[in-house]
């Protein structure tokens, strides 16, 4: 099958996936295509997997998401630079304290429910006049990361024509 026939194929699953209109073995067809797109990807950003460690669970979107984000010095609005499964990075004035927990809501497409967790502080990049800040995501339940990750298919999917 051509690359391009895979992607479509995905594509509807993907989305009677987001619907919920898919039986136990489409599931698990489901479940085997998104690790296998989720490999292309990080392939794609020259990102290397360590053994045993899931695709799906690494890769990156560039996506500008809203977050808000609970810390020491008070509350913070900013705008994802991009976002994974296991964290996020931002741009801030400053960062936080090197070992506080900062505490996140992030604004989900759609209407749906945010996603409110801890995250904690994994890198900091002084810029001119600003931080880029990377953060991982703390205890995310496993429901809140079914959603971030469908939502990140669905960003990853909307940037590929066809």
């Amino acid at each position: 099958m051509s690359v391009n026939g895979w992607l479509q194929e995905f594509r509807a699953l993907h989305k009677r996936a987001r619907a919920k209109q898919l039986n136990e073995d489409e599931k698990q067809l489901y479940h085997q295509a998104r690790e296998q797109f989720a490999r292309a990807l990080t392939a794609a950003q020259g990102m290397t997997l360590k053994p045993g460690e899931m695709a799906r669970q690494t890769f990156r979107v560039a996506q500008a998401m809203q977050i808000e984000l609970s810390l020491n010095s008070g509350i913070l609005r900013a705008l994802t630079l991009d976002i994974s499964k296991g964290g996020f990075s931002v741009v801030l004035g400053k960062p936080p304290a090197e070992n506080e927990m900062v505490g996140f809501t992030l604004k989900m497409p759609d209407g749906m429910d945010p996603i409110i967790g801890r995250a904690k502080l994994v890198a900091s990049k002084k810029q001119i006049g600003n931080y880029r800040l990377s953060f991982a995501f703390q205890g995310m339940s496993e429901y809140d990361q079914e959603r971030l990750e469908t939502v990140l298919f669905d960003a990853a999917l909307s940037r590929i024509p066809g």
